[in-house]
C-alpha cells in the first residue's frame, strides 16, 4: 500500500483474522503479508526473541526486510533490539535523517539498503516479550494515528501467529524460517559457531558471540557468513584473541590479532601451565 492512502481497517482486521485462523507454519508470513498490503509499509519481518542478544528470523515479506533482520542480528543494535529491550514501540521516520544519532553504524547499514522510515513493535504475551514486528517503508515521514492502529493490530496478530506455530499441534517446527521465496531458513549456525568459539578460545557465550560480531563488521561480511566458516572450521579464534584461517580461506583474511571492540578481559581467564 502506498503512503498517503487512507487505512481500510477492517479489511486489514479481516486479512489478518483470516492469517491467524489458518494457523501452521504460513501463519507469521501471512500477517507481514497482510501489513504490507492494508498498510503504508514496503516489507516486513517478525524475530522471535528471548533476549536480546538470542534471535530467530521468523519470517520475511522481501530481501530488504531480511538484511535489516541480518544487520541488527550481526551488530546487536538498532530499533529492533531497543524495542525489545524497553516492551515500547520504536517509530523512526527516517532512518537516514543526519539527526538520527542512537544507531550510528546500523542506520548508515539500513539506509543503504533503501529503507527509510522503520517501525518496530514488541510482541508480548502478558509480561513476557516473545518477539518483535519490524516493519519498514522506501519513503520517509512519520505514522499517522491510523496507520500506528493497524500496525499495533498487526503486531497482536503476530502474537497469535506465533503462539499457533511453537503449540505443539502446529505444523510449523519452532525455529523454521519462511523466506521470502518460501525456502526454509534457520540461524542455527550461528548458535554452533559461537558454541565452537567459546571452546576454541574459552570464552562464555555472549562474549563468543559479540566476538563473532564484531569480526564479521571489521571483515564487511554477514554474521551468518562468518558463522558458516566456523562451523567450516576454515576460520578459528584462538584464546589469544587472534583470528586465523584454514586451509583456503577467504582471500581478505588474514592472521591477525582482532581488532575488534570486545575487551580482552571478558574472556574467562586462561590455564596457567603448572
Amino acid at each position: 500500500m502506498g503512503g498517503g492512502c487512507e487505512v481500510d481497517q477492517a479489511r486489514l482486521s479481516q486479512a489478518l483474522a483470516d492469517a491467524v485462523a489458518a494457523g501452521g507454519s504460513e501463519a507469521a508470513l501471512a500477517v507481514c503479508r497482510a501489513c504490507v498490503e492494508w498498510l503504508p509499509m514496503t516489507g516486513a519481518s517478525i524475530t522471535m526473541m528471548t533476549v536480546a542478544e538470542v534471535q530467530e528470523p521468523v519470517c520475511a515479506t522481501d530481501a530488504v526486510s531480511a538484511r535489516i533482520d541480518e544487520l541488527q542480528f550481526g551488530l546487536g543494535d538498532g530499533p529492533c533490539v531497543e524495542s525489545f529491550r524497553t516492551g515500547r514501540a520504536v517509530l523512526v521516520p527516517d532512518i537516514a535523517d543526519p539527526a538520527e544519532t542512537r544507531w550510528p553504524v546500523f542506520a548508515a547499514a539500513a539506509a543503504a539498503t533503501g529503507a527509510r522510515g522503520m517501525f518496530v513493535f514488541p510482541l508480548q504475551v502478558g509480561g513476557a516479550r516473545i518477539g518483535v514486528l519490524d516493519c519498514y517503508r522506501d519513503a520517509p515521514g512519520p505514522l499517522d494515528d491510523e496507520d500506528l492502529t493497524g500496525a499495533l493490530r498487526t503486531a497482536d496478530a503476530a502474537v497469535w501467529s506465533l503462539l499457533d506455530r511453537t503449540h505443539p499441534g502446529g505444523d510449523g517446527p519452532s525455529g523454521s524460517v519462511s523466506a521470502p521465496d518460501g525456502s526454509a531458513l534457520v540461524r542455527a549456525e550461528v548458535h554452533q559457531a559461537t558454541g565452537m568459539l567459546m571452546a576454541q578460545a574459552r570464552l562464555d557465550a555472549p562474549s563468543a558471540l559479540a566476538r563473532l560480531r564484531a569480526y564479521s563488521f571489521s571483515a564487511g561480511r554477514t554474521i551468518t557468513e562468518v558463522a558458516d566458516d566456523v562451523v567450516a572450521r576454515r576460520l578459528r579464534l584462538h584464546p589469544d584473541g587472534v583470528w586465523s584461517n584454514a586451509g583456503s580461506g577467504h582471500p581478505g583474511q588474514r592472521d591477525a590479532r582482532s581488532d575488534d571492540p570486545v575487551d580482552s578481559s571478558s574472556r574467562d581467564d586462561e590455564e596457567k601451565p603448572s
